[in-house]
């Protein structure tokens, strides 16, 4: 008696290639076919090729496969199905816009904030969501903040929101092999860990290995961990609130303790506003900078 479809079957009835189903099998433990006693054949339930069957549905709406490939069938039937009703409404509203996120945000509406990150992530995918929605959200709620528009308790709780949301995309996405290997940080003195959250996601997506490391790292113990990991990179995040003569001083120790094989990456809002850097230190406070940072060091790698 036939335990399921066969891998060229599904692959017929799901327009998904098989080197893609293996390939998925590996990377995210789905779908996970059975395999007769003896054989090497891969046999799939009637339940996975249905699910198959919506996720090659979502890819088609512009879904990546991270995006679906954790979740149950129902809940990648609910979103092909609101990505089909939104196309059809004359006038949707873009998902999760930053204007909206404010205004939830000045009502205290926690839970709504998070079904809205939850969806635009699964709507943008990781890497847009990244750069389009997070990282210009965590700009305006800084500068409403710094306004008087928002309390500190506001602040912290959209921070928190969009760390829990980038932590989660990251544990989905990160691979256990990647090139260039990076270690992301701040100095002491600086406590705010958003913006390497976001490093981090982004770096994943393009293939690299992230490490954070986290807040307030004195230099020898960024250094200690470059050398340890075998990193090809040093990350440093600064805000606009980091002291420049601590952060500078920082830096040359960074810079003197690093092997000379390592990069120096110095990104974030704050790393313009420092002046001279230590020569081997490089500003990367753009996508389009890392990549090309990423590119360097992977080249060198």
């Amino acid at each position: 008696m036939e335990l399921g479809s066969s891998i060229k079957v599904v692959s017929e009835l799901t327009g998904l290639p098989l080197g893609t189903l293996r390939a998925w099998e590996r990377r995210y433990g789905f779908p996970q076919p059975t395999r007769p006693e003896g054989t090497n054949r891969r046999l799939y339930p009637s339940e996975q090729v249905e699910r198959l069957r919506l996720v090659a549905r979502a890819l088609k709406q512009g879904y990546r496969p991270g995006d679906v490939m954790s979740l149950s069938s129902a809940q990648v039937l609910a979103l092909v199905k609101s990505e089909t009703e939104d196309r059809a409404a004359p006038r949707g509203r873009a998902i999760a816009d930053v204007p909206a996120l404010l205004d939830l945000l000045v009502q205290d509406d926690v839970k709504r904030i998070e079904d809205e990150l939850r969806l635009a992530a699964a709507a943008l995918g990781a890497k847009r969501f990244v750069t389009e929605l997070a990282q210009p959200l965590a700009v305006a709620v800084g500068k409403a903040w710094s306004e008087g528009k928002l309390a500190i308790r506001q602040e912290h709780v959209m921070t928190e929101c969009l760390t829990t949301k980038l932590r989660a995309l990251l544990s989905s996405h990160e691979a256990d092999e990647g090139a260039p290997l990076v270690v992301l940080a701040t100095l002491p003195g600086e406590p705010h860990t958003l913006g390497l959250q976001m490093v981090a996601l982004y770096a994943a997506l393009s293939a690299a290995k992230p490490r954070l490391l986290g807040a307030n790292t004195p230099a020898a113990q960024v250094a200690a961990a470059a050398r340890a990991f075998g990193a090809h990179a040093v990350g440093i995040a600064l805000t606009p609130a980091a002291d420049p003569v601590s952060a500078r001083q920082g830096l040359k120790s960074l810079a003197r303790a690093l092997p000379p094989t390592v990069a120096l990456w110095v990104g974030g809002s704050g790393a313009r506003g420092l002046g001279k850097l230590p020569p081997r230190a490089e500003v990367v406070d753009s996508w389009p900078t890392l990549d090309l940072a990423l590119a360097r060091a992977r080249k060198a790698s």
